[in-house]
């Protein structure tokens, strides 16, 4: 039995849905940045699977694509370590109220 589109549809909303959790409810700016990074992965997982339900010849851009996705959401996932990085020794905390009280 295998797999068809609407299943790889469903799992992808439901990541998104829970990363759209993620980044609404959590405070903790580490916890943003991971919620983040599964927003990032919910078009990913939609990408592959409706290209290996489809079965067409070019499986291969599908994948391809989805590389420089998983590439381009790691490199806004270090972009947002290393912002929180500079948060916490600026302010002591890493906590996303402090980001308002922030000056130049």
């Amino acid at each position: 039995m295998t797999a068809g589109p609407e299943a790889f549809a469903l799992l992808s909303a439901a990541v998104f849905a829970i990363g759209i959790y993620g980044v609404l409810a959590r405070r903790h700016p580490l916890a943003v940045v991971m919620a983040v990074g599964l927003l990032f992965a919910a078009p990913v997982i939609a990408l592959v699977g409706f290209t290996h339900a489809i079965q067409a010849p070019p499986i291969a851009i599908g994948d391809g694509l989805t590389a420089l996705a998983i590439a381009v959401a790691s490199c806004v996932c270090s972009l947002g370590f290393a912002l929180i990085v500079l948060l916490w020794r600026r302010t002591g905390r890493a906590d996303i109220d402090t980001l308002g009280d922030l000056e130049g």
